[in-house]
């Protein structure tokens, strides 16, 4: 039998010459008929292909993992088919290349599945449990056996016990900073409390498992901000001009049956640690090779080694600074150091160059931040979020690489799209410079134009004012996405769709901090991020088909007319910073557009004209909706006496509910005032608390341990409220018990701990 390997027609290409001739001759007929039957065939020969798949955990699509696992007898664990969040974001945005918009699970079902009886081989020995944690979890893992840090009675003839008799060597900064913490290596006194978050580690059954949950994310080249003048030696690491903690780098263990040390997990640089690292460096026998542990080149460059897995590194003036000129400094009330030295304060990410090294031009920084989701500007992956090459019909490039073709700033990306005449355009931009800028745009009728990041890059936009909107252009659309914004959006024209996808605008539009040596600035209101004249100069309303769309973005204040379609948010956080979150324009007690919110985390408080549907929602504010007859709110939390449509298991009205029933089944019927204080009661316990609740934080947002578990666990899955909750960390948290159950040492009880 024949076979053909045309990627169409394959039935019609093996029929003979003179029957394709005459099938021509009579309008192909019979290529529509062929082309309707080898459609059918290849959908059956796709799903043949995929049987023989789904025999191989490494390649069987995910509805069968549950079925292999059961071939070898294990449990069950949640994974991404128990998800039933709605694709709201692909009908939201269909021009994207996708397929799947949906933000990726780091459930490792098919993991624990696939090696399953590689653990059941290990089971019970100390580097199989942390690996299995840090599989099933997903999250970086350290296991720590209690009893072996037990200070123990020690009998010098029979049975001596040498590890317990490490006692703490004081002399050591870097030991003692080490104390109580996750590689901790001091014995302890016994502690018979039940093992928990901070107190009952120390103990004959317990075994620790710390956890990391906060990712570290890569930034190359990115430009330090300088905090005064051209001849000023002090600086940032965070282009926007604030103190953060530097992380390092999360790396392979080198050897599979070890443990996870502190260069292994994605952390907070501890300042001990980094003196203790420069200092080994410099007592290395010369020539040295370039490098420490945390300090070297991500990219190799002529005369220096490129670092195993560098964790921070300067460049200044295009000039990588070796590691035997660079210093562990705390530079928290700053100081210069001599020549041609480098300070750097790794746990408030600032450094300060000598004398010898002001730059003629910049200072640029490789490093690591944290942050707990792959939310907002940053370095990691989003290819499918790109504007799909159909959709633009050119695509500018913006980078400094000096190549043909391509443009230095995006002004003169936007002035060539503007001599163009405006066509479909995406703007890309392929490094994480800043650009210092003032942009200004006038779109087209019924035309898109997008600033985008290129994958992995996350470019720093300080805007010179705020980046303007002009022009009567009710169906145009524009797009910022993969960006840090340093300023504002303000639409002084009328648009037809402005989206934020994986974008950042500073909350209060700047967060750096002021110069100590000058007087502290006065205290101001915070801008509005996105702001959008509600009519023209004649007095006629305008932005009437305004859509605002969030997917992944932060943003600050919203102020947007009550006319407008609409605003629609998805995983994303929109702060007040201290006034409205969403609000209308003009008066202080304007509503502001309907709106549809899916896990999002909103601060401050919420005055809009209707809620279209609120869905595992954190309204850290009080809300007032206008309209309250449609619309729905569910899974979600609200502070009390907010006006909202009609609610489904939301909070803390569920939990005021359940507290009254369980009096009244004791002591009977309540009265009023007895309902209230209960009421009361629950109100102050039942409230989001947060780790930090400062922009610029690397647990910014992220909901606190002592958190009440209605919030924790309180969306329709069971995951968290709120713009984390496509993390699903309840769910991976018991995973990691269930598993540990199985495989744990008999008599031995496993503590779980949350380092960050």
């Amino acid at each position: 039998m024949a076979y053909s390997n045309a990627s169409q027609d394959k039935l019609y290409g093996l029929l003979p010459a003179y029957v394709r001739e005459r099938d021509v001759a009579e309008g192909e007929p019979l290529r529509a008929l062929l082309r309707l039957i080898e459609r059918q065939a290849d959908a059956i020969e796709e799903d043949v292909g995929q049987l023989g798949n789904n025999a191989f955990v490494e390649t069987s699509e995910p509805w069968a993992v549950p079925y292999i696992g059961d071939l070898v007898g294990t449990t069950p664990l949640f994974d991404e088919n128990r998800v039933r969040d709605g694709d709201t974001a692909r009908e939201l945005f269909p021009d994207l290349e996708g397929p799947s918009l949906r933000p990726p699970l780091v459930i490792r079902n098919r993991a624990d599945v696939a090696k399953t009886i590689y653990y059941r081989r290990r089971k019970g020995t100390l580097p199989m449990l942390e690996e299995l944690a840090r599989d099933v979890s997903g999250w970086a893992a350290h296991a720590v056996e209690f009893f072996e840090l037990l200070g123990w009675t020690q009998w010098v003839r029979n049975h001596l016990r040498m590890h317990a008799m490490r006692t703490p060597d004081v002399r050591s900064v870097e030991r003692m900073d080490r104390l109580d913490r996750a590689f901790d290596e001091v014995c302890h006194t016994v502690d018979v409390r039940p093992i928990g978050q901070l107190d009952g580690w120390h103990n004959i059954r317990n075994i620790g498992f710390f956890l990391w949950r906060l990712g570290a994310y890569r930034m190359e080249r990115v430009s330090a901000r300088r905090l005064g003048g051209a001849a000023d030696y002090r600086y940032y690491f965070s282009p926007l001009g604030n103190s953060m903690p530097l992380f390092s780098r999360m790396r392979r263990e080198g050897d599979e049956a070890g443990l996870a040390t502190e260069l292994h997990v994605p952390k907070p640089i501890r300042a001990a640690r980094w003196f203790e690292d420069l200092r080994a460096y410099r007592e290395l026998a010369a020539p040295r090779p370039g490098f420490t542990e945390f300090y070297g080149l991500f990219n190799s460059l002529a005369g220096f080694n490129l670092a195993p897995a560098p964790s921070l590194m300067l460049l200044v003036d295009g000039n990588p600074i070796p590691p035997d000129d660079v210093r562990c400094r705390d530079l928290e009330n700053w100081g210069q150091p001599q020549n041609a030295l480098v300070s750097i304060d790794v746990e408030n990410g600032r450094l300060a160059l000598g004398p010898d090294l002001l730059p003629a031009g910049n200072v640029e920084a490789f490093y690591h931040y944290g942050f707990p989701a792959d939310l907002g500007g940053g370095p990691y992956r989003r290819r499918a979020w790109l504007t799909r090459r159909s959709v633009a019909e050119t695509v500018l490039v913006v980078d400094d690489s000096g190549d043909p073709g391509t443009f230095a700033t995006i002004g003169g990306a936007l002035g060539d799209w503007v001599a163009q005449g405006r066509p479909n355009t995406a703007i890309r931009i392929r490094d994480n410079r800043t650009y210092n800028e003032a942009i200004g745009i006038e779109p087209a009728d019924g035309r898109s134009i997008a600033i985008e990041s290129a994958d992995g890059f996350r470019p720093h936009l300080q805007l010179d004012g705020p980046l303007v909107i002009f022009g009567q252009h009710e169906d145009a659309r524009l797009t910022l996405s993969g960006l840090l914004v340093e300023g504002r959006v303000q639409i002084d024209g009328s648009l037809g769709r402005l989206r934020l996808l994986h974008t950042t605008l500073v909350p209060g539009v700047r967060i750096a901090e002021p110069d100590p040596d000058l007087p502290p600035p006065p205290p101001a209101v915070p801008e509005p991020a996105i702001s959008a004249a509600a009519i023209d100069g004649g007095g006629d309303p305008i932005n009437t088909e305004l859509r605002v769309e969030l997917a992944f973005s932060i943003s600050g204040p919203l102020r947007l007319p009550d006319h407008a379609e609409g605003v629609f948010a998805l995983d994303s956080v929109i702060d007040g910073v201290g006034v409205d979150a969403i609000a209308g324009v003009g008066a202080a007690d304007a509503l502001g557009p309907p709106t549809r919110l899916e896990r999002v985390t909103v601060r401050g408080p919420t005055r809009v004209r209707e809620i279209v549907l609120a869905s595992e929602v954190i309204f850290d504010g009080l809300v007032s909706a206008e309209r309250i007859q449609v619309g729905c709110v569910r899974f979600s939390y609200l502070e009390p006496l907010s006006r909202t449509p009609r609610r489904y298991r939301c909070q803390p009205d569920l939990a005021e509910r359940r507290a009254i029933d369980k009096v009244a089944e004791v002591s009977g019927p309540l009265s009023d005032p007895e309902k209230d204080a209960i009421r009361a009661r629950v109100r102050r316990r039942v409230k989001p608390e947060y780790t930090s609740e400062v922009y610029g934080q690397p647990a910014y947002l992220q909901l606190s341990r002592g958190a009440p578990v209605e919030i924790t666990e309180g969306a329709e899955d069971g995951s968290e409220m709120g713009v984390y909750a496509h993390l699903k960390q309840p769910q991976r948290e018991a995973n990691l018990r269930v598993r540990l159950d199985e495989y744990l040492p008999f008599g031995l009880e496993a503590g779980i701990i949350y380092v960050t």
